[in-house]
């Protein structure tokens, strides 16, 4: 959705030429007769080629200097282009060839998946220590990297408390508008396997960086949102815990729902929202996809981890937008599983600035939801 769904060797030339043309075959030439007499290494013609003391006629020439020349030429040749073999060539099998390890670093970087070029913005604080946390930060549909990376407020973040921020990049679907592939009716032949991109990119950054793979998140706007459900929905998620901003689950792959691995969940949603519902479109009036309204889709994680604890708090309003928000929290006393549902009455299709305190943005409630679950 924009939403919820959203140099080499040079011949000489014919003025200076290779031989001089000045001496006859019967010249009397030391030169010469040493070559006739004993073999010809190419160093020995290197020397008097640049010394013009080669003759140019006569059986010597063609037996030996002619052909010591040759190889001369095609030695330099050789080392000139990087192809000869041996201890010192580029393909010597002494030496690797795979290309370094990538440095991980804060900006714009590109990987490979299925053929396709994979482009992310990175956050990487500058004392980053080992067994730090990775959070995934999607953007929504027609959206990208850069506008949630300059919106969402997790870069300071990462360097206040040590953890890494991705940015992937969405593809781009037949209507020329970028995607994470959730399942939309639309996209339903696109063949971009988006958790196939988020689980090698986490690999490698969880292997590069020294993170924990046991504090990998997800959250996301609108279409992001839905990605952050659909990794978690997998049948053996990666990440630990997400956090939903609009987002929700389709009902296509969904009918009877269960959670495979114990996980956290917060959802942010406005009730007021028309691009993903707060009540749901299982009529598919949209054209997205049959979709679950907010409800339903708490209801999946709360029941499917026995989540029998529950409580309501009313925040008074979001200071400077007059919207309420009452927090819903499930939870159990086994473990720390929980789900929370910050529900904005009156909210639209965004990213609130916080979630009630004012000094705290929303990007820190995410983030402290998701240190608490490591």
């Amino acid at each position: 959705m924009v939403s919820f769904a959203q140099q080499a060797y040079q011949a000489p030339s014919k003025k200076t030429p290779l031989l001089r043309q000045d001496r006859g075959p019967d010249s009397v030439d030391p030169v010469r007769n040493l070559l006739d007499s004993t073999p010809v290494p190419f160093h020995v013609i290197a020397t008097l080629i640049l010394k013009d003391r080669l003759p140019h006629k006569s059986n010597m020439f063609r037996t030996k200097l002619l052909p010591a020349t040759l190889h001369f030429c095609i030695f330099l040749l050789l080392a000139v282009t990087g192809c000869a073999t041996g201890p010192n060539s580029r393909l010597s099998e002494d030496q690797p060839t795979s290309p370094a390890t990538p440095t991980w670093v804060s900006g714009s970087h590109t990987i490979t998946v299925d053929g396709r070029h994979r482009t992310f913005l990175l956050d990487v604080p500058k004392n980053l220590k080992p067994g730090a946390a990775l959070v995934l930060v999607f953007h929504g549909y027609t959206g990208s990297a850069v506008k949630i990376h300059a919106s969402s407020g997790f870069t300071p973040l990462t360097e206040e408390h040590g953890f890494v921020a991705a940015y992937p990049q969405g593809t781009m679907d037949a209507r020329g508008n970028t995607f994470f592939n959730v399942g939309y009716e639309f996209h339903k032949e696109s063949k971009v396997d988006d958790v196939k991109f988020a689980n090698e990119l986490t690999s490698r950054l969880v292997k590069d960086l020294a993170l924990d793979p046991d504090a990998v998140f997800s959250t996301g706007m609108s279409n992001g949102g839905d990605m952050s459900y659909f990794l978690a929905s997998q049948p053996d998620p990666f990440v630990r815990s997400i956090a939903p901003v609009a987002g929700t689950m389709m009902v296509s792959g969904n009918e009877a729902f269960v959670p495979k691995k114990r996980l956290s969940v917060m959802e942010v949603h406005g009730t007021d929202d028309t691009i993903t519902r707060w009540n749901g479109d299982l009529e598919n009036r949209d054209s997205w996809g049959a979709y679950y309204g907010t409800d339903a889709v708490m209801r999946f994680w709360i029941d499917g981890f026995s989540l029998k604890k529950s409580e309501i708090t009313r925040i008074e309003n979001i200071p400077n937008e007059r919207k309420q928000i009452q927090l819903y929290r499930w939870w159990t006393a086994t473990d720390d599983t929980e789900v929370l549902l910050y529900e904005i009455l009156k909210g639209k299709h965004s990213w609130p600035v916080n979630l009630g305190r004012q000094e705290v943005s929303t990007a820190a409630e995410i983030w402290s939801f998701f240190d608490r679950h490591r």
